[in-house]
Formats: structure tokens, C-alpha cells, sequence
């Protein structure tokens, strides 16, 4: 595989337009030194299956992640697993927007249950990848496809 898209790619788009219809936020493609600073807190994973087989992963600050929990919920007392809840449910939607747009409309695939991930990735090379500075925090998604896809 080649190295991964980062800028305007299918990834960046579905990203940006669900960050800011589901979770109300508004990423930034360009981050500040502290947004690009800030550390991950959480890191959620969604597998797929279909024309296409892979996962994307979903990494974000901590501030982030309650911004997303609090917009999504409508709290600003979430606990843990409403927190990985919500963002388990962002990483779901941005992959169901994202794959018929690299492999058609008409594709159809399986999406596991998000699941919680080390905060380190894991390796491989992504297909593509987006990072956000979002509210003074960062997000980063990271598409990866089996050899096999």
C-alpha cells in the first residue's frame, strides 16, 4: 500500500461532516502546537467486513472525549462508559459514512460492536488517516485494509 491520505480524503470528510452533525463539534484540520500536543485518553475501534474488510480507529484527547460524550448525551456528568459509549458510537457512524464512499453506494458491509483499543496504534499502514484539533484537544482516525480487501 502507499503511504496514507491525510488531507481531503474520503476519511477527512466523512470525519469532519460527522464530528460536526453528530457530536456538534467543529474540527480543524490545521492544529494548534497544543491541540497536536495534547495526549490520547481514549482510543475506540470499528472492524468491517464486505467488499472491503479492515477497521477504523478512532483516537482522541481527553477533552475530546467529553466534549463528544457531553454534545452526544446531552450531560456534562458522563461517566467512563457513557464516554466510550459515545465515542464508540462516533467512530460506527464515521465508518458507515466513509465506506460506500470508497467502495460505492451499493457496497454492503458488516460493522462490528466498537471496541475500546490501546492508545498506542497497533501498526500497519493505513490507507488513510485524519487528524483533527478539536476544542482545544485532538482526534486522529486511522483507516486500515486487509491485504486481502
Amino acid at each position: 500500500m502507499t503511504s496514507p491520505t491525510r488531507s481531503h480524503s474520503p476519511l477527512h470528510s466523512a470525519a469532519a461532516t460527522t464530528f460536526e452533525a453528530l457530536a456538534l463539534l467543529l474540527p480543524s484540520a490545521d492544529l494548534t502546537a497544543a491541540e497536536a500536543a495534547a495526549p490520547y485518553a481514549h482510543a475506540v475501534g470499528v472492524a468491517f467486513a464486505g467488499p472491503l474488510q479492515g477497521r477504523l480507529e478512532l483516537r482522541v484527547s481527553a477533552d475530546v472525549a467529553r466534549c463528544v460524550a457531553e454534545n452526544m448525551l446531552g450531560t456534562d456528568d458522563a461517566d467512563a462508559a457513557l464516554v466510550g459509549d459515545a465515542l464508540g458510537e462516533l467512530a460506527n457512524v464515521v465508518c458507515g459514512n466513509l465506506l460506500p464512499e470508497i467502495a460505492g453506494r451499493s457496497a454492503v458491509f458488516h460493522l462490528a460492536a466498537p471496541r475500546a483499543l490501546d492508545l498506542r496504534p497497533v501498526g500497519g499502514t493505513p490507507a488513510f488517516a485524519a487528524a483533527f484539533g478539536v476544542d482545544g484537544g485532538r482526534a486522529e482516525l486511522t483507516l486500515y485494509l486487509d491485504r486481502a480487501s
